[in-house]
């Protein structure tokens, strides 16, 4: 228990004994289960709170319903834990049954925090599956060792950069990729805004670029890979990500808070889908960044990106324009890294305003086992990209 009158953040829980212990707790038992973080008065309106998420989550209906049933016993969520983390703070641990869930990943996501995300006060911290149930994942195809197998960067930090800003024509972003690919950029994608429009269609683009990174690749002797954005309307993302993979795409990018993950998790378990899949966080902002309610950035991006498939997660990150802290983006790479049965570790993406000057305070925070994306600030460190590039690789190998 913390001394009272201290507020224990998201950041700290993942720091805590807590924390420790109830990972530690987690593989005695057959169940899976999930750790919340619970606004509640005292032990009283915490433990009331507890139960309305179990039932909520599993049965949900009135408990006369089910009592001394083995629904009652088993099917509904277990209350295994209560501990106080600060006055009115209070941190739930609940256990759920692997059989109300089979190897439905939609259905994991809805028991983890189905209704229970339309109550205030409540927000996902993390969860944990027993070594049978995550057996039935997949997760990321390639990983870390892939990506770096496809991109000839054997060690170290990997430099990603984005064609921008919409409103370009085809023509214009090959020609961006052409120059950082010519510069050395072992990644290169698309930015996330890039769908389908009529001044730059979706399979015009994706050929001229990836035609312009092999081009370059031929002339450099490297193996820079072009990332091409597949998000879409339903099975049109799909269609989209098997375009890419045949127009010579050497990854593809999609956005979870836009499309959900089930078709991701469809993708990256595709036996006939061999490309990298890079996850962008547009539309989750809600979702993680109330320390009060949603899910923690160590569950959305670390855990459930993970086990839907990723091999890359971007984020953003602190000294950029946005405002997760650099504990909070510590604790993202970190949970990419953690051990999660035989799922391999997919890369963090730091990214969000990132600028050269910020190499060195990174690369101390998130090590050798990280993509740098950088966006603007490359562009616009002077008029030819390609020396542009040079100098951000410079930049990177000092750090």
């Amino acid at each position: 228990m913390l001394p009272e009158g201290r507020i224990m953040a998201n950041h700290d829980f993942f720091d805590s004994e807590l924390f420790q212990e109830l990972v530690s707790d987690l593989h005695e038992e057959a169940r899976f289960t999930a750790t919340y973080r619970v606004e509640a008065e005292d032990f009283t309106e915490a433990k009331e709170r507890a139960k309305e998420i179990a039932y909520e989550q599993t049965v949900e209906c009135p408990q006369e319903l089910i009592a001394g049933t083995w629904i009652e016993s088993r099917v509904i969520g277990h209350v295994e834990d209560i501990k106080k983390a600060a006055p009115g703070v209070w941190y739930v641990y609940i256990s759920y049954l692997p059989e109300a869930v089979e190897s439905d990943f939609t259905e994991l996501l809805n028991m983890l925090f189905g209704n229970i995300s339309l109550l205030p006060g409540i927000r996902l911290m993390s969860f944990d599956l027993p070594e049978a149930f995550l057996s039935t994942f997949n997760g990321p195809k390639l990983g870390q060792g892939g990506i770096r197998e496809l991109c000839g960067v054997e060690s170290g930090p990997i430099l990603m950069s984005a064609v921008k800003p919409l409103g370009r024509s085809s023509e214009e972003l090959a020609a961006m990729v052409s120059a950082f690919a010519l510069g050395g950029c072992p990644i290169i994608k698309d930015d996330h805004s890039l769908f389908d429009q009529k001044w730059a269609p979706f399979e015009e683009r994706v050929r001229l670029c990836a035609d312009a990174c092999a081009e370059a690749n031929e002339k450099t002797g490297g193996s820079s890979i072009f990332v091409a954005n597949c998000t879409g309307d339903g099975l049109a993302f799909l269609d989209r990500a098997y375009k890419a993979q045949e127009l010579g795409a050497g990854g593809i990018m999609a956005a979870p808070g836009l499309l959900g993950f089930s078709l991701i998790k469809q993708l990256a378990d595709a036996p006939d889908f061999q490309l990298p899949i890079f996850l962008h966080p547009c539309f989750t902002g809600s979702i993680t960044m109330h320390e009060d309610s949603g899910i923690s950035p160590f569950c959305w991006y670390g855990q459930i990106c993970r086990l839907a498939g990723a091999d890359a997660v971007i984020f953003t990150s602190f000294g950029g324009r946005f405002t997760h802290s650099e504990q909070d983006c510590a604790l993202i790479a970190e949970s990419l890294n953690l051990p999660m049965g035989q799922l391999r570790s997919p890369f963090p993406v730091p990214s969000g305003g990132m600028k050269r000057q910020l190499f060195r305070r990174m690369h101390r925070v998130y090590g050798d086992g990280t993509i740098f994306l950088v966006g603007g600030a490359l562009q616009t460190e002077g008029p030819d990209l390609t020396e542009n590039t040079k100098i951000f690789l410079q930049s990177l190998r000092e750090a």
